[in-house]
């Protein structure tokens, strides 16, 4: 069934590859050619302004197919440890695709009406054909945003509802469960790359690194990233803690169970090689059980997102260190 997506249709799945890069190229050079031909002398500031809602369509446009083909990665690794019958998913899945449309279009006027709650004072102010087009690409930067929001959201739901089936968990096998990680992991990045983007044309003075409002306006979002990390997985490392207490629970069943057999059968005077045997075994996978991973991660991720905290700060700094250079 086609899709009534927009979103899918037009931005995370295009039918030509090259038509989200020329919607980029012309979103990004609508502004420049609009003030050329109104022969506007903007200042360098005045353009970063200019600059910060193509900035932010352009930045959505060229990941989102990217984000979208983890996220299907993420599906089919789940769909894999599945119990269910596939044509009901199917037809699930088409239930869901209906209702796309009315969802996308609910959550596009979401973001404008968040712009013009927020954004009310400037409303009326357009003098220039500069200025028109600055507004157009800001309403429709919210707009994308809502869209955005709601599609992060509905599809954590929707990854949270499948782990939430019957699936075939061995606690000891995370690996079908990577693709959680990796897909933390970008969000988290995106994160990151979203507020750089923005540090780069915001207007910044060093006497803004000495205020407390900075810092406690950048001390959240330099967390931000840790908590988009974590809580992306939160399902998943609660459904592997499960397996493995569930096992955990097996196991120390039969392993006091063998316990008092093997006591017994020692007072007798029966042989207790085949038990012992059979409780080291049951020792060896407790201790495995035990140490288990729950978290879809490896530390190379975790380093990543570590790092990637510090991106945004060193921003500031290096823009403000090259402005003093070329003074």
């Amino acid at each position: 069934m086609p899709t009534t997506s927009l979103w899918d249709r037009y931005i995370a799945r295009p039918k030509k590859p090259w038509g989200p890069i020329a919607a980029v190229l012309v979103i990004v050079a609508a502004p420049f050619l609009v003030a050329w031909l109104e022969g506007a002398d903007l200042t360098l500031e005045a353009w970063r302004g200019v600059m910060i809602p193509p900035a932010i369509i352009a930045y959505i446009f060229l990941l989102a197919p990217r984000l979208v083909a983890m996220e299907d990665r993420v599906m089919t690794a789940l769909r894999a440890l599945m119990e269910e019958d596939p044509a009901t998913l199917a037809r699930e899945a088409q239930e869901a695709e209906a209702k796309a449309l009315t969802r996308e279009l609910l959550a596009f006027g979401a973001g404008l009406a968040f712009y013009l709650v927020f954004g009310l004072r400037n409303l009326g102010q357009t003098q220039s054909w500069t200025q028109a087009v600055l507004s157009f690409e800001t309403f429709a930067m919210y707009g994308l945003l809502g869209v955005v929001i709601y599609g992060s959201t509905d599809r954590t739901r929707g990854f949270g509802a499948m782990l939430r089936r019957n699936l075939r968990v061995d606690p000891l096998d995370v690996a079908p469960f990577d693709a959680v990680g990796r897909h933390s992991l970008a969000l988290a990045l995106v994160f990151v790359g979203g507020i750089t983007l923005s540090l780069v044309f915001v207007w910044v003075t060093p006497a803004v690194l000495i205020l407390t409002e900075f810092w406690l306006v950048y001390a959240p979002l330099a967390a931000m990233p840790f908590v988009i990390f974590f809580v992306n997985m939160l399902p998943t490392h609660r459904l592997l803690a499960r397996a493995r207490d569930r096992d955990l629970r097996r196991v120390d069943l039969l392993i006091r169970e063998d316990c008092a057999a093997l006591v017994s059968k020692a007072e007798e005077g029966q042989e207790v090689a085949g038990l012992s045997q059979r409780l080291l075994a049951l020792t060896a996978y407790e201790s495995r059980l035990l140490q288990a991973r729950t978290w879809p991660y490896d530390t190379a991720m975790l380093r990543t997102v570590f790092v990637s905290v510090l991106v945004p700060g060193g921003t500031v700094v290096g823009r403000l260190v090259l402005e003093a250079l070329n003074r």
